[in-house]
């Protein structure tokens, strides 16, 4: 029973469970905790499809989590019309009750034939998140730190080019302060071990440390009360193209980098980041 219930469960992921979506209570909890908002800088036009990409991971996506993975903070009435979805690697799907946490989280599989589950289920309209810079990302998450794991994450890219889907950049500011590492970005020991755990089963639990309820002085799980608003950048053209080369690949990477950065640079000075402080890309 237990595999049979496993495998009719590997198949459902792919598709996200939706029901959260209007009934969400615990997301509106979320959004309210944080006072969370999204910032629109651009209109999108509603003829076009859309990789939207998500920066930073931060600890536990919570950023994404408020803006495209649920309907709460306002996302279908700032962009009318669209239908939006957030996928994750199909690696996070293979271990049950995890799977299904993803999926009442509103995340799917993300896979080569990723069209098959999103864009084509409508001509149009369709956007679809990704967290780009995954659990190398997660582990370089620290307050008042913005490392972002990118500069070989271009598999994103030559998806938006074979299925001529824009790319927008989305940058969560104040992800990275709901939580605190343990131990620094530098203990080795530790980080070894987290590596091996991630190449091992694909996912390692991040060693973080949050807000106690209850008044401990190591802290809790519960994240810290932080402003966090998700900016949301102006769409990069992309035309269709079923083969792309490595060097168009390339090009269009270049221009989403810049772009993040522009909206980065942009907005920060709204969020109390210093003139000084820059986006480092890994």
């Amino acid at each position: 029973m237990f595999a049979y219930y496993s495998m009719l469960y590997e198949i459902r992921s792919l598709l996200p469970c939706r029901y959260h979506r209007k009934n969400a209570i615990f997301m509106k909890w979320g959004a309210d905790y944080f006072n969370y908002r999204i910032v629109k800088t651009a209109d999108l036009p509603a003829d076009r499809n859309y990789i939207v990409g998500s920066h930073p991971h931060g600890m536990l996506c919570l950023g994404m989590t408020q803006s495209f993975a649920s309907y709460v903070a306002g996302i279908t009435e700032l962009y009318t019309g669209f239908k939006t979805w957030t996928v994750t690697l199909w690696g996070q799907f293979l271990y049950p009750l995890r799977r299904e946490l993803l999926m009442i989280g509103g995340r799917s599989r993300l896979l080569a034939n990723c069209r098959l589950m999103h864009f084509q289920a409508q001509e149009s309209r369709q956007a679809v998140t990704i967290v780009v810079g995954g659990l190398n990302e997660c582990l370089m998450s620290q307050p008042g730190k913005y490392r972002l794991k990118l500069k070989d994450r271009k598999g994103f890219i030559k998806l938006a080019l074979t299925e001529g889907a824009d790319l927008v950049p989305m940058f969560h500011f104040g992800e990275n302060e709901t939580y605190k590492p343990v131990f620094g970005i530098c203990e080795k020991r530790l980080r070894n071990m987290q590596c091996h755990l991630m190449h091992t089963f694909g996912f390692c639990p991040p060693v973080l440390v949050g807000r106690s309820l209850v008044g401990l002085p190591w802290g809790g799980l519960v994240p810290f009360q932080v402003r966090m608003e998700s900016v949301i950048g102006d769409a990069i053209r992309v035309e269709k193209n079923p083969n792309p080369t490595q060097q168009e690949i390339d090009e269009l990477h270049h221009a989403y980098c810049k772009q993040l950065i522009n909206l980065f640079e942009t907005h920060k000075s709204n969020y109390g980041i210093r003139p000084d402080q820059r986006i480092i890309l890994y």
